[in-house]
Order: C-alpha cells, then sequence, then structure tokens
C-alpha cells in the first residue's frame, strides 16, 4: 500500500486494519518520507517532536483490529537517526510506501497485562 502526503501513519494503520479486518498482520518494509515525525521514547510519558523533514529508515511491529504496536526509525537531513515508539502526528511528506504481512489464521488482540499495566499482546488461533 502507499500512504499519500498529508496522511498520518498510526491513524492511517489503525483505519485500515479495522477496515480490512485484519486479525493479524505486521510491517515488512516501509519506505518513504515524514513532513512531522513525533515518537515516545523508552519509558517516556510524553512523545518527543522532531524537527524537520526524515526519511524513514525502519517501521515495525504488529497491527491488528485491536490496536498496533508500531516503533519506527528516522533520519534527519543530516543523516542522524533516532528511533522510538510511532504515535499519532507522523505525517507522510511525499509518500510511504508499506508492506504488510497479513496472518489469517492468527488473531492478535491487546490485553491489560496486570504486570505492566499495558495492553499488550496476546496471540490466539483464527479456527
Amino acid at each position: 500500500m502507499r500512504l499519500a502526503p498529508g496522511a498520518d501513519v498510526r491513524r492511517e494503520l489503525l483505519e485500515i486494519a479495522k477496515q480490512e479486518k485484519i486479525s493479524a498482520g505486521t510491517v515488512l518494509s516501509a519506505v518513504g518520507s515524514l513532513s512531522h515525525v513525533y515518537l515516545r521514547f523508552a519509558d517516556a510519558k510524553t512523545p518527543t517532536k522532531l524537527p524537520g523533514k526524515h526519511e524513514v529508515l525502519t517501521l515495525s511491529g504488529t497491527i491488528g483490529v485491536d490496536g498496533v504496536h508500531l516503533h519506527m526509525m528516522v533520519a534527519n537531513q543530516q543523516g542522524e537517526c533516532k528511533g522510538g515508539h510511532l504515535v499519532e502526528g507522523c505525517l507522510v511528506y511525499t509518500t510511504l510506501e508499506l508492506v504488510i504481512a497479513l496472518m489469517p489464521e492468527v488473531r492478535f488482540r491487546r490485553q491489560v497485562d496486570p504486570d505492566t499495566g499495558f495492553r499488550e499482546l496476546d496471540i490466539s488461533t483464527n479456527l
């Protein structure tokens, strides 16, 4: 798939998962650029806005109707790299080409883990 300029990456992937009823998927490849980048770094409570335009180097994680959990690495105009948890607000600059593998025999669910307090991945068969 290709996301067009101005698309919010996280919102679009979640919407596509719901529309297409994706029970389980993973990002295999992501190539493109962003005009706005927001990442939540490890153990941070709030996202950080990165100034300027960035190239997407990697995007990986899980996709399902219950939610997405994605991490992204980007490079700025000087080639400096930063990576973290993908949050809303990352907007496509020129394009974002995505290859997503679907696993229809599996279902990814998000359930609160009492140990972490977060909605964590729970995998089951889709039979």
